[in-house]
Order: C-alpha cells, then sequence, then structure tokens
C-alpha cells in the first residue's frame, strides 16, 4: 500500500531531453571505454612486450579509441531512442513509465507498495514495485517496443526505468516523496 494517502493535484511529467540523454551516453561511453583500455592493457602486462615496441604509440592509440568510442557510441544511442523516446508521468492515481525503446507500463498508486531512484546520474534507475498480488492492476501500453524492464522476485513484481535522460531527473526523488510512494 501507498504509504501517504494524500492525493496531488495535477499530473506531473519528466520528458525526455536529447541533451541530458546524449550527455549521460557520452559519460556512460566514455567509461566503458576506459575500462576497456585499461582492461586491455593490464592483460598486454602479463603477456612478453615485444622488444623496441614504441611505448608512446600505445598511448596515443588508446586516447583515440576512448575518443572515438565515447562519440559514436553517444550519437548512436541518441538516435536508436529518437524512435521511442523515455518518458515518466505522475497522473492523479497512476504513474507511467516509458523507458526509451519500450512499451509503456501504468502502475496505479494503489498496488504500489515502494518506489525509490537507485544509484546516481548518468546510471539512475527509477525502481516502482508491485506485490505479486496487484499485477493485473498493472497496465502495459504497445508503442512497438520491448517488454518493460521487469524482475520477479518472490512475491514482488519490479518495474525499472533509467532516469538520466529525462528532464528534471533530480526531481524524481521529490516528486516520489510529495506522492507518498517513498524516496
Amino acid at each position: 500500500m501507498v504509504n501517504g494517502d494524500a492525493p496531488v493535484q495535477g499530473d506531473v511529467v519528466f520528458g525526455w531531453s536529447p541533451w541530458r540523454y546524449l550527455v549521460a551516453a557520452a559519460a556512460m561511453g566514455f567509461v566503458g571505454a576506459v575500462v576497456g583500455v585499461v582492461g586491455s592493457e593490464s592483460v598486454s602486462l602479463l603477456l612478453p612486450a615485444p622488444v623496441g615496441g614504441p611505448g608512446n604509440l600505445v598511448i596515443i592509440n588508446a586516447a583515440v579509441f576512448v575518443t572515438v568510442y565515447t562519440i559514436l557510441f553517444a550519437v548512436f544511442s541518441l538516435l536508436f531512442s529518437r524512435a521511442r523516446p523515455a518518458g515518466l508521468r505522475f497522473g492523479g492515481d497512476w504513474v507511467e513509465l516509458a523507458a526509451e525503446r519500450r512499451d509503456v507500463v501504468v502502475v496505479p498508486y494503489a498496488a504500489v507498495t515502494s518506489a525509490r531512484v537507485r544509484w546516481v546520474w548518468p546510471v539512475a534507475m527509477l525502481d516502482v514495485v508491485v506485490g505479486s498480488a496487484d499485477e493485473s492492476r498493472v497496465m502495459r501500453l504497445d508503442r512497438r517496443g520491448r517488454r518493460p524492464l521487469r524482475k520477479c522476485r518472490g512475491d514482488r513484481l519490479r518495474f525499472s526505468m533509467p532516469i538520466a535522460g529525462l528532464r528534471s531527473s533530480s526531481d524524481i526523488r521529490s516528486e516520489l516523496r510529495r506522492r507518498g510512494l517513498g524516496a
């Protein structure tokens, strides 16, 4: 059951921002590229190095790889998500989760057992947990995407959505508290 029973009037919409999404994708691409380069370089330390090999060339190649990978990852992520962008809407008695490239999930507040934002930007996720008895109250709206992110654990069902590309994603925690859904 929802922690607070005081209704809040009006819909609050957190729309998709292409610039915030691009910056978040670039940050994730940069971290992924750096981890890949550091991993490959650490493996190369275990193997015998060729005699007389250029050391500075390896650093320059790694820097070029990280730069190119970061830019391409961000641009292609943005291009693929423009067809079905993310969105989050808090209605009068429901919350609507629309992760990018996925179908929409509408969850009534009465069915929500808990909701929280986990992790930090750019990998922040909104988790809405529903009891298995209330699963029939959850609606899935088709927008020709993949199935929504959901995970069954025991008698609870968790719907997740990345929120890094949404406008005012920092205000989502306060909106959850205002609606009585948790933190």
